[in-house]
């Protein structure tokens, strides 16, 4: 897991230069496909695959190689909160199916899910910075007030609530 190089393609491709390129939001796509799992995650958006586009961005191996820790923490925190299986299973999704290797169905389907949310994420992050930025000023602004939104959502009795719900089912 995290070995090979991967390709984003269509519309997340173009989103994920415009935030690395243009936006200057990130300074690699790999830090993109990270922060884009989480978001996707947290606003519980998944995407599939956009097939209407051909454009490619790629991350190279190297770059999964050196954010591999984190990646496989991300990975497994959200086999883990995913709640789409019994809790006794998404340990299994987490920490065993993996071990299987790369052609086990199991493996397939859980990684087919965590990019759905990569996919999601990207686009959250996308619409986030897309509306009225036209200046590294405004990016910087928008990347203030989104930071700021954030820490009050997690601050948020709301948020607290969910994870106390999700210990209480542990």
């Amino acid at each position: 897991m995290f070995e090979r190089d991967l390709v984003i393609s269509g519309k997340h491709a173009t989103y994920t230069k415009f935030l690395v390129n243009e936006a200057n939001i990130f300074k690699r796509y790999i830090d993109v496909y990270m922060n884009g799992a989480i978001l996707g995650f947290l606003y519980g958006r998944k995407v599939e695959k956009d097939k209407e586009s051909s454009d490619k961005a790629s991350i190279f191996a190297d770059a999964f190689a050196k954010e591999r820790m984190r990646c496989d923490f991300i990975y497994r925190l959200v086999m883990l909160l995913d709640d789409s299986i019994t809790v006794e299973n998404r340990v299994d999704r987490a920490f065993r199916d993996d071990s299987k290797g790369e052609e086990d169905e199991d493996h397939k389907a859980n990684l087919q899910l965590f990019y759905s949310y990569v996919l999601g994420g990207i686009e959250v992050l996308y619409e986030k910075f897309i509306e009225d930025c036209t200046t590294k000023e405004d990016y910087i602004n928008r990347m203030y007030e989104v930071v700021s939104e954030f820490k009050e959502e997690i601050d948020g009795v709301e948020y607290n609530n969910r994870i106390k719900e999700a210990i209480e089912k542990y």
